[in-house]
């Protein structure tokens, strides 16, 4: 009996081990994707909110070692019904018609992005945009929180952001076996875990959860006070210390990625969930290949 639990443990290792694909989508210059993304965002005592966007994914050109992409969303709609709803799509809406430009190695892989002062410049003016509409901040205070926001932003950030974010370009250049897991830590403090389960060659799982508990909580949030209120951090932290003494962020997606015969994405289906505070946030996300 030990022998047969012991070969069966072996042959399920050799299975699970040699389920594994290396994800590397031909490219060649002029080569272009269009995706069509439909997100379903569900706040508390509020309707379904659905924003659609077209994004374009053009080889613009190819290098020594890899490919030049040129990603841009041509389009964006939302049927958000009031300004709080509409939160959940303007920073689609702000991105349309600019174009972002990614250095790939050969496997698609983004290495670099090209024209990261250019986005960090949009950004700050789409953080612009937002703090204008926030009539109970003054000036003063706006200008601080603009000036620490934006010196968080860097190219380390952005590229940690294509890297991490469930995207068409979130797999490339990586080898995916059943199993693998990855763990993020990103610059604002906050802890992700993937695991990857490969159902065959055309098509890829993935599982992400945040779980921070109080003290990883208490960890970001002074972090943040710091670099927005410098000066007055104590004082707040001393306020705020009742409320994040208990204070968690439960977070997960379940992602599927299907695949064309070239290696590029067919489709993305997700399932978010947000819980903090007692307020719980539900999002379905759809990525389609037109």
């Amino acid at each position: 009996m030990k022998r047969f639990f012991l070969m069966s443990t072996l042959l399920l290792a050799t299975m699970l081990v040699s389920a594994q694909t290396k994800i590397a989508p031909k490219m060649k210059k002029g080569m272009k994707k269009v995706y069509v993304t439909e997100a379903k965002i569900g706040a508390p005592s509020k309707p379904t909110t659905t924003v659609t966007a077209e994004t374009v994914y053009e080889v613009t050109d190819e290098t020594a070692d890899g490919y030049i992409l040129d990603v841009y969303v041509t389009d964006v709609k939302s049927d958000a019904k009031d300004d709080e709803s509409r939160i959940y799509s303007i920073a689609t809406e702000m991105l349309k018609d600019v174009h972002v430009e990614y250095l790939t190695d050969k496997e698609g892989k983004v290495m670099k992005i090209l024209n990261a002062e250019e986005r960090i410049k949009h950004i700050s003016k789409m953080l612009d945009n937002v703090l204008a509409e926030t009539p109970t901040l003054d000036k003063e205070k706006v200008n601080d929180i603009r000036k620490q926001l934006t010196g968080s932003i860097s190219d380390e950030s952005l590229l940690e952001s294509v890297q991490t974010t469930t995207s068409p370009l979130t797999l490339n250049g990586k080898t995916i076996s059943t199993g693998t897991e990855e763990e993020y830590n990103t610059g604002q403090g906050i802890k992700m875990m993937r695991t990857y389960t490969v159902a065959d060659k055309s098509k890829i799982q993935s599982s992400a959860i945040i779980n921070m508990n109080a003290d990883d909580m208490k960890q970001m949030v002074t972090g943040l006070v710091e670099k927005i209120f410098p000066n007055q951090s104590d004082n707040l932290m001393d306020m705020f210390g009742s409320m994040i003494s208990n204070l968690k962020i439960d977070a997960s997606e379940n992602a599927t990625y299907t695949f064309q015969k070239d290696g590029w994405i067919k489709s993305i289906t997700s399932e978010n969930s947000y819980s903090t505070m007692g307020v719980s946030f539900q999002m379905s996300t759809k990525v389609s290949l037109k």
